[in-house]
């Protein structure tokens, strides 16, 4: 159902529109399917330059998403104050979309809507990528449980580059089984969007200031940000609180905690609600992974404040020291700097993953006579959630070689599908993912997103020495999944239902640097 509609330039090749579309000879009757689709919600996205007001001094130069609703509920579009990141879309399960996207950038781009189960079309394949001046035609159907996901550009090579200048913005889903849960409604519902950025002396974002390490490590940041600004605080008032929190950040994995002790609440994850509510002392979320987390204020007095920071950990942990190899970094400390360190100054050096941040401040501020007590049971999952134990097994090896981060070996072609890489739609398969690691001792963590599914993760075990390391007690494997953090000497396995929709998808690590340069993989999917 979903199709799209690129404006191809005058002038350009044969080999250009083959590119552009998966056969010519189909584009009248998808033409024909076009006019059919009747959209719920029609909205136009606009990708294009602007400017805003980060730091205090000069503006800093973004790329932004725009947005207008041209038909359909006005508030299918939400924008985030005083931000840069794009509108949220607020979208309900069942509604036909069409989103006309419109490249206003001086590059290249194509948007991906990370999480959703859309056809191959809609799904931003970098094959699909426009030029400058451009338009793109999405049209799908939200088929996604309810959920917090979000989109981003996805053209190969540019994707860090572009998510970094600001290209990012929440898509959140509700259905009707959500709202039978009496959860915090909209007004309580508070958007939490992490990202890291290092600013030059004009207040422009420096990406890849760090060159070649920058691309092996993947871009950290020396400011934090969340939802577009520093020094982030939310006015409060004494009751609960719903906080769809999204890594966004490049590559920096994040160890939350309330710094007055209190447990995260977890009711959802990246393929929304979980079946029961999860309470732990930390949440590690991997770049592109979501969580929803609930902040009970309702025993709080006016004046109050609760914080929202990243606990310490070793950067070895989840990723490799200044000197390239394992075992750097007690607490962050070490590895990319110490100039911007405990709480994320402004500028300078980059903070170290591991490192001691603060994110954001909640004060109390109001007070309310609200009650809220949370459903013991949040989702009843159907069938495809059972194990299924014949399923067929595909080894997936993560490893660095020759100064590369690869798939079994392989690096990203545009056109390359293994024979292993081939599915039938809506099968299943367990997919055993290895961290092994690169034959000198380089070691990650890293992120690995399957498109166009939600998953199921079966088990995680340590095949390395020594006691497990400390960010897995923040893990959060519950529920459906579309990322998965592997930490070095780990092996995931984990259950896939593949979507109903034929066509080319993608899987990489989610570090974006990785994925830019190489670590990332076709699979088809057939009918």
């Amino acid at each position: 159902m979903n199709r799209r509609d690129a404006v191809i330039g005058i002038g350009a090749s044969t080999a250009a529109l083959f590119t552009r579309w998966p056969s010519l000879h189909n584009q009248g009757a998808m033409a024909k399917e076009r006019s059919a689709f009747a959209a719920d919600v029609e909205i136009e996205l606009r990708a294009e330059p602007a400017e805003v007001s980060i730091l205090a001094g000069k503006p800093t130069r973004v790329w932004r998403y725009n947005g207008t609703v041209l038909a359909g509920p006005k508030e299918s579009l939400q924008t985030i104050p005083n931000s840069y990141l794009g509108p949220t879309l607020r979208l309900v399960r069942g509604q036909n979309v069409r989103i006309r996207f419109r490249n206003n950038l001086p590059e290249s781009s194509i948007v991906h809507w990370h999480g959703l189960d859309v056809p191959e079309a809609a799904d931003g394949h970098p094959r699909f990528a426009i030029a400058p001046g451009q338009e793109y035609v999405y049209e799908f159907e939200v088929i996604n449980r309810a959920g917090t996901y979000w989109y981003h550009p996805h053209p190969h090579g540019n994707t860090g580059k572009q998510v970094y200048q600001g290209l990012a913005g929440l898509i959140v889903v509700t259905d009707t089984e959500e709202r039978a849960l009496s959860l915090p409604d909209q007004s309580n519902d508070l958007t939490c969007v992490l990202q890291d950025r290092t600013f030059d002396a004009q207040n422009q974002f420096a990406y890849l200031s760090g060159g070649m390490m920058d691309q092996m490590h993947g871009l950290l940041g020396a400011t934090m940000l969340v939802n577009g600004q520093p020094k982030s605080t939310f006015s409060l008032a004494t009751r609960a609180y719903r906080l769809r929190i999204l890594n966004a950040s490049n590559s920096r994995v994040y160890k939350l905690h309330w710094d007055d002790g209190t447990p995260m609440t977890i009711i959802g994850a990246d393929g929304g609600l979980l079946q029961k509510p999860l309470e732990q002392q930390y949440l590690t979320l991997a770049p592109s992974q979501r969580a929803d987390v609930i902040l009970d204020l309702s025993r709080h007095t006016v004046g109050q404040s609760v914080q929202l920071r990243s606990a310490p950990f070793p950067e070895s942990e989840v990723g490799i020291d200044e000197g390239g190899m394992m075992g750097g970094g007690m607490g962050g400390g070490m590895g990319r700097g110490m100039g911007a360190m405990m709480g994320g100054g402004m500028g300078g050096a980059s903070v170290s993953n591991g490192a001691s941040l603060l994110l954001s401040t909640l004060k109390v501020e109001r007070p309310e006579r609200a009650t809220f007590r949370l459903p013991a049971q949040l989702s009843t999952f159907g069938p495809e959630w059972d194990v299924q134990s014949g399923a067929p097994v595909r080894k997936i090896a993560l490893d660095f070689r020759a100064g590369q981060w690869l798939l079994n070996g392989r690096t990203y072609e545009m056109d390359s599908v293994a024979p292993e890489e081939i599915v039938r739609a809506g099968s299943t398969q367990v997919w055993e993912v290895t961290n092994a690691g690169g034959m000198m001792g380089q070691q990650m963590a890293h992120p690995i997103h399957v498109h166009g599914s939600q998953f199921r993760v079966l088990s995680r075990v340590n095949t390395g020495t020594g006691a497990p390391p400390s960010v897995k007690a923040g893990i959060v494997d519950d529920g459906w999944r579309d990322t998965v953090l592997v930490l070095p000497h780990e092996t995931v396995r984990m259950q896939l239902r593949f979507t109903k929709y034929p066509g080319r998808y993608l899987y990489h690590c989610h570090i974006l640097e990785h994925e830019d340069n190489g670590m990332m993989r076709n699979f088809d999917v057939t009918a």
